[in-house]
């Protein structure tokens, strides 16, 4: 994992809400896209949502990024395993695709050496982990292998850990129903907190929802929607 953006039907909104919910502040590059920054430094993006989107009215959304090699092969592999691939285009920073498994689960490849973040857990305000929310991992388990060489641990309770080809922790992917999740398909993206009843205040002022909760051996977590329904979770290490 590499990045994390935003695409957003109102920046000036996501800035405003973003910026009470984690502190976060803002800094262009003169393109339109948008830098979300803690103590200076960036840890997402932000930017408006393309013409393309706003025609197929897809809604706002927080975007995973994963660094690839080959990304012409990535994207045949996909195709092959009952994958979509939406939007394919080379911007500043290198080539992306963006593609979605066989349940619609959407994220990014990315090909290029100019995009180097990373999850970082226990920092308040810090993207700290993406997983992988569906209703069936099977469906998805071995597209997943196909396409990044990665392997699926046993499903516990629904959950299973997911990791690269060297033994290296990618994250979890999560079997949820759709009553809990809604009937989408995704890749969740969460922030660090230092404390969720606070950050539970702080969405509900800015416009908000909190959605779900719910605690693992990792610590407290909070499924929530921004003003314009973008979804996102919240994550207290160890916390309350």
């Amino acid at each position: 994992m590499v990045w994390t953006d935003l695409s957003s039907y109102g920046v000036e909104a996501a800035e405003r809400f973003y910026g009470r919910v984690l502190g976060w502040g803002f800094d262009g590059d003169g393109s339109g896209y948008r830098f979300c920054t803690l103590k200076g430094e960036p840890v997402a993006g932000l930017y408006e949502t393309p013409a393309f989107f706003q025609k197929i009215k897809m809604p706002s959304f927080w975007m995973t990024y994963f660094r690839v090699d080959g990304l012409d092969t990535v994207v045949a592999t996909a195709r092959e395993r009952g994958g979509r691939v939406e939007l394919e285009e080379t911007t500043r920073w290198g080539r992306i695709a963006l593609i979605r498994d066989p349940l619609g689960a959407g994220f990014t490849c990315y090909e290029g050496d100019q995009l180097n973040g990373k999850p970082v857990p226990g920092v308040a305000g810090a993207w700290c982990w993406s997983g992988l929310y569906v209703s069936d991992i099977s469906a998805v388990s071995g597209f997943y292998e196909a396409i990044f060489g990665w392997r699926f641990g046993a499903n516990t309770d629904g959950c299973c850990v997911m990791e690269d080809g060297a033994g290296g922790r990618v994250g979890f992917a999560w079997e949820v129903p759709n009553s809990v999740k809604g009937k989408e398909e995704y890749w969740g993206v969460s922030f660090g907190v230092a404390d969720t009843q606070e950050a539970e205040r702080r969405v509900t002022e800015a416009g908000g929802e909190v959605v779900y909760r719910y605690a693992d051996e990792l610590g407290q977590h909070r499924l929530a929607r921004d003003d314009q329904g973008a979804a996102f979770y919240l994550t207290a290490f160890g916390g309350a």
